[in-house]
């Protein structure tokens, strides 16, 4: 690990101690899941620890309606919806604790796909651009992010050093990129200047999220291999390092087609790796003990498999580590089968296809608010809370 990221680490840490989250007194009067009118059975979370409900539906936003969530320490939530090219902030206009008004806040934008708030400002991905959002005065920090060709931007996050990491999409399933910025996390100060490569050699970088002092990032394999198993990842992100796409494929770096003379021992493995085609996008670092089960955990989204017959995905998944910070693997947080003892439980696909999973709808989003409850967009414009049963 280099000096900086060593800096950024302990910066972290530092922020996890001292990180707690605000509880609202308005919050932790609502009555119990099962008696709220936004109620959500399926899909199937554990009951006994958490409650699923719907908080926002809005069937003007489309099937990738929501596809970034930010939440604020006043209670805002913000929405990005990239189709209509705006961000919502949805604020709570009854005082129960949960957000049901929608505003709109910014507007022709293209594409918006990353949000982070951070010290009373929010950064918005969208397209080529990176804005700043305060008190609705919005401003280009960044006009010349590089995108491929579908034109969408990646994630944005504020690190724990005050500057901002963004991803970047590579500009094709399976070439060599035409430059080091595509298929790459970078760097920028707060302001949009001070371009800095992190690291590369990431198809499609969906999400960013500092924990145990690591920056970590996921990333979806290419098509044409998802019968080869476990290609998708989580990966740790070291300053400088290149994980391996286009030449390098699955957790032990194997050449592939395009590897020619690139020497894939020298490419990063990823730190854990999902099924191949589960696509993992939104992710959100938990360090809050409004839900104890998921405290130090990773949130991961596991958006969906395309035109397959198996169902990969299509599920949320806490990533765990040990009290030292080192990542034991993951499990499934949606849907989730109570199975008693002695019985086998549904396949993931099964549960999906049996109307208990998203499907046919898909996961896009997480981010934890000020109480410590889980915000969760899905396609077809919901927005679902999981909170404390």
């Amino acid at each position: 690990m280099t000096i900086q990221l060593q800096i950024i680490g302990l910066l972290v840490l530092a922020a996890q101690l001292l990180g707690a989250q605000v509880h609202s007194p308005l919050s932790q009067s609502l009555p119990p899941c099962a008696e709220r009118p936004g109620f959500r059975d399926p899909p199937w979370i554990d009951g006994r620890r958490y409650c699923l409900e719907n908080v926002i539906r809005d069937p003007d936003g489309g099937d990738l309606a929501f596809t970034a969530l930010a939440a604020a320490p006043d209670g805002t939530l913000y929405a990005a919806r990239p189709h209509t090219g705006e961000v919502l902030a949805i604020t709570d206009s009854d005082g129960d604790g949960l957000p049901d008004e929608i505003r709109v806040v910014a507007s022709d934008l293209t594409l918006p796909n990353g949000l982070a708030y951070h010290n009373g400002a929010l950064y918005i991905s969208a397209g080529s651009r990176l804005y700043r959002l305060v008190d609705d005065q919005l401003d280009i920090l960044v006009d010349d992010v590089p995108v491929g060709s579908s034109g969408w931007g990646g994630s944005v996050i504020v690190g724990p050093d005050n500057r901002l990491y963004v991803s970047t999409s590579a500009s094709c399933d399976f070439c060599v990129p035409p430059q080091p910025e595509l298929g790459a996390v970078l760097s920028y100060a707060l302001d949009g200047s001070d371009r800095q490569i992190v690291a590369t050699g990431l198809r499609q970088a969906g999400d960013l999220a500092f924990l145990h002092g690591d920056l970590w990032a996921t990333d979806s394999a290419r098509t044409g291999l998802i019968d080869v198993p476990n290609l998708d990842e989580l990966n740790a992100v070291r300053w400088g390092a290149h994980f391996g796409w286009p030449y390098c494929v699955g957790k032990d770096n194997q050449p592939d087609e395009l590897a020619g003379d690139f020497d894939c021992t020298t490419a990063a493995a990823p730190a854990l790796t999902f099924p191949t085609g589960s696509t993992p996008t939104g992710m959100v670092a938990y360090t809050s003990d409004t839900l104890p089960d998921l405290n130090g955990s990773l949130i991961v989204i596991l958006r969906g498999s395309y035109n397959q017959p198996d169902l990969r995905g299509y599920a949320v998944v806490a990533v765990r580590f040990d009290e030292q910070g080192v990542l034991l693997g993951y499990d499934l947080l949606i849907p989730f089968e109570n199975v008693p003892a002695g019985r086998t439980g549904y396949s993931l696909s099964d549960m999906n296809y049996r109307n208990s999973g998203f499907w046919p709808y898909r996961p896009l989003d997480i981010t934890v608010s000020r109480e410590g409850w889980l915000y969760l967009s899905v396609s077809g414009g919901q927005i679902l809370v999981i909170r404390p049963a």
